[in-house]
């Protein structure tokens, strides 16, 4: 018989750190559930390790080293669970986290294949949770409800206004599997690409209690293998127009608000690109960054940069390090 829940864990060199993942999953208080890990290529002696301390507990599978997507869509493909869940290998669950989300999508489930919860960190001197963080982005009122906007946040993870998290995701086996998994060419916003096309095909409950601790060591800890590249500006700006412009292609099946937050957000990408070219003194590159900015989402501040770039680079550069300085400030003083 096949269980309800499927758990995928996607690991690398975190022998120490998984084992707590693992037993924060094993001891869910449903029982009905399997926890798959799919080690992407550990040199740390995972393997061994899980084997010694989980047996048939868990369903374990080795692979290269290609990366998280690669190692998620691997969990996809084996999990036999009515319901998949994913949890990264340094996070960590409160005990009744998919009691709290099975009860919530039975009350919903005619509307909702996929749930949510609220997170709080650790490693990290963040004190308020993630809803807290992000209601002026998005307000949750009830204890179990449902997001009506989860779209417009997807296209802007990150930050403050992040409210869906993949380690708080469950959702419905089959859904994931129509929505394609994970793009193996995004390694810093694959996640949210997928809850994206996830989104697309059904609405998203909430359980507004934090049921989920999110690791926030230092980034050159938690970033390592193929997404070790997370710490570079050029990086984030490569995959998030890459994400963008797929999002994009997509705009036919979108909302018409979704479509516009899509372009701003890849207007904003183009400027970012306009700014590392100013500063690496590659002012043609500079020049059609702001071009094509200005062309996905022509507004006043675009046209004055793209009008700056084109005619003097230097003073361009300038304006930008000013308003640059002029944000840090602000950010200091609120």
């Amino acid at each position: 018989m096949n269980p309800k829940v499927s758990v995928i864990i996607p690991t690398y060199n975190r022998a120490d750190k998984v084992r707590h993942t693992i037993e924060s999953a094993l001891t869910q208080t449903i029982s009905d559930l399997e926890v798959i890990v799919v080690d992407d290529g550990s040199s740390d002696g995972t393997g061994q390790i899980l084997g010694e301390t989980y047996g048939d507990r868990i369903r374990y599978y080795a692979q290269a080293n290609q990366g998280a997507s690669v190692a998620r869509n691997k969990g996809i493909q084996e999990a036999r669970g009515e319901w998949i869940a994913f949890l990264d290998s340094d996070d960590l669950w409160e005990k009744d986290k998919l009691e709290w989300q099975l009860k919530a999508l039975e009350r919903l489930s005619l509307q909702c294949g996929a749930c949510y919860t609220d997170i709080r960190l650790f490693n990290h001197p963040e004190t308020r949770s993630f809803f807290e963080m992000a209601e002026k982005s998005y307000r949750h009122g009830e204890t179990i409800g449902v997001n009506t906007d989860v779209l417009r946040l997807l296209v802007r993870p990150g930050g403050a206004g992040m409210v869906v998290c993949l380690s708080s995701l469950l959702a419905r086996a089959d859904t994931v599997r129509r929505a394609g998994g994970f793009d193996p060419k995004l390694l810093y916003s694959q996640d949210s690409d997928f809850m994206f096309r996830l989104a697309m095909l059904t609405d998203f409950c909430y359980v507004n209690r934090p049921l989920v601790w999110f690791d926030r060591s230092p980034a050159e800890i938690r970033h390592v293998g193929v997404s070790a590249d997370w710490n570079k500006m050029e990086f984030f700006l490569q995959d998030s127009q890459i994400r963008l412009e797929g999002l994009l292609r997509l705009s036919e099946r979108l909302p018409k608000h979704i479509r516009q937050v899509v372009r701003g957000e890849l207007r904003s990408i183009h400027s970012g690109w306009t700014n590392w070219y100013l500063e690496a003194g590659q002012y043609q590159k500079a020049r059609a960054a702001v071009s094509r900015a200005a062309w996905i989402d022509p507004t006043f501040n675009v046209a004055v940069k793209w009008l700056l770039t084109w005619l003097s680079p230097r003073l361009a550069l300038r304006t930008v390090h000013r308003h640059r300085a002029s944000r840090k400030k602000f950010a200091n003083v609120v």
